[in-house]
């Protein structure tokens, strides 16, 4: 039988959307169930603010009247604007292995796309950068982090075969907290030493959020070249903050200062929750609460999630005292090891800064494109 591709139109229509994850990674045990209640938030255009600036579809694939796959299209105007052309993006892609089923759900995005005058598609990608990106590629044999991408070996086959092609690739490693590192000892003294930068000290949960606060201008200001980023509005700035930092522990961070006081530079690392979430199975309730409390007050691994420095300072000397604040307080704490975030394949600098530990384990992670013109 054919391939039905259904628009997502109701909110019966979004939670099938949301649940075909849990289904179709049932008795996966590297599968990182995100919680249901917040997924259903973050596509809910009146909850989540990027449906402000976002054009979105969700589309469901079904077979024999089974459900069988998903996946969203996005436009972002605010991408639109930098790049000075409609670029479309498709994400949170998911299909059984039938190359029809992912065909039919790759090709409803597409002719979206192309009717409104996208020059281009490109995925898997979400709202923002912030948001899971990419395929897996390589590394199909560890646990990814929680905001890190996971699927089955089969996507990159059913991808290629509709025609996408690699644009670009990142690099997520797994490495043992050193005990020290010369290299980072005496970059972070010398940053230290010049009497221009400093470490500020963070003193409670009000102190640590109004860091957060200031963090976002140099986010954007270090990651407005990169690849894939798109600016944020103010209002998706406070969502994110309250989604993601609210929780965190301000000892898993290094907020850096100019001598002036200005924040000009931070490293955010966050505990691993991994585990907790595949406890949990979806639900806070009744259990699975406790399981993410225990990954966040004593955990075993933290993942780092964002780094950045604003442009005219020295991104090395400061990215080299943040990681010595942080590997200090890691471990005090008693962690053993560290997840990164992820790194484009080309940025050798930190690549190589990263090679420098002991490396367990490496993950690769490919963003796709199609052409839609002639």
């Amino acid at each position: 039988m054919s391939v039905d591709i259904v628009e997502v139109e109701s909110r019966a229509d979004l939670k099938r959307w949301v649940r075909f994850p849990y289904d179709h990674y049932r008795g996966d045990p590297l599968f990182v169930p995100q919680l249901a209640g917040d997924e259903l938030a973050y596509f809910d255009r009146h909850k989540n603010p990027a449906f402000e600036v976002c054009e979105v579809r969700l589309f469901l694939a079904e077979r024999d009247g089974r459900l069988a796959g998903r996946i969203c299209g996005l436009v972002n105007r605010l991408e639109t604007e930098k790049l000075g052309h409609r670029r479309g993006r498709f994400g949170w892609f998911e299909s059984v292995p039938d190359r029809e089923v992912a065909h039919a759900l790759l090709g409803a995005v597409r002719e979206w796309h192309r009717t409104t005058g996208c020059t281009e598609m490109t995925g898997p990608q979400g709202f923002t950068d912030l948001d899971v990106e990419g395929l897996l590629v390589e590394g199909f044999d560890s646990v990814p982090t929680a905001a890190g991408s996971y699927n089955p070996p089969y996507y990159a086959g059913m991808m290629e075969s509709f025609g996408l092609r690699k644009d670009v690739d990142y690099l997520d490693y797994r490495f043992r907290v050193p005990e020290r590192n010369d290299i980072l000892e005496r970059l972070g003294r010398r940053a230290e030493a010049s009497g221009e930068y400093s470490v500020r000290p963070v003193r409670g949960k009000k102190s640590f959020l109004a860091s957060v606060g200031e963090l976002w201008p140099v986010l954007e200001a270090s990651f407005e070249s990169l690849y894939g980023v798109v600016p944020l509005t103010a209002r998706q700035q406070a969502f994110y903050t309250k989604r993601y930092f609210g929780f965190l522990d301000p000892e898993f961070f290094a907020f850096i200062q100019s001598r002036s006081g200005e924040l000009v530079a931070f490293l955010a690392a966050m505990p691993n929750i991994s585990r907790g979430l595949q406890q949990a199975r979806g639900h806070l309730l009744p259990t699975g609460v406790f399981h993410l409390l225990r990954d966040l007050k004593r955990p075993e691994t933290v993942d780092f999630l964002l780094a950045g420095a604003l442009p005219g300072h020295p991104g090395n000397l400061l990215t080299a005292l943040g990681l010595r604040h942080v590997f200090d307080a890691l471990r005090h704490r008693g962690v053993a090891f560290v997840e990164t975030n992820h790194e484009l394949e080309h940025n050798t600098t930190v690549n190589q800064l990263w090679q420098r530990f002991e490396i367990l384990a490496t993950r690769r992670s490919r963003i796709y494109r199609l052409p839609l013109t002639a």
